[in-house]
């Protein structure tokens, strides 16, 4: 489990609402990435068309919380590439 206290620090200017953009910005990686641990991982996405969605900030949170415990069937890690 990643420290509660820095992934509220990291995500204390970010809207309630936040795109794949931003999201990927602020976790430094490609917006595919995010893309992908909406498939691969349970990031949870609110849906508001075919192609816009929105992550709550409540729901990054705990993704980012446990996000070291999680792992996929290909090799373990999640990766930003």
């Amino acid at each position: 489990m990643n420290d509660p206290k820095s992934v509220d620090a990291l995500l204390s200017e970010a809207p309630d609402l936040i795109t794949p953009e931003e999201l990927a910005a602020l976790m430094r990686v490609n917006p595919s990435t995010v893309t992908r641990w909406v498939r691969d991982y349970g990031l949870i996405a609110i849906s508001l068309g075919p192609r816009l969605k929105r992550f709550r900030k409540e729901d990054v949170r705990e993704f980012i919380l446990h996000g070291d415990e999680l792992s996929d069937s290909s090799d373990g890690e999640v990766s930003d590439g």
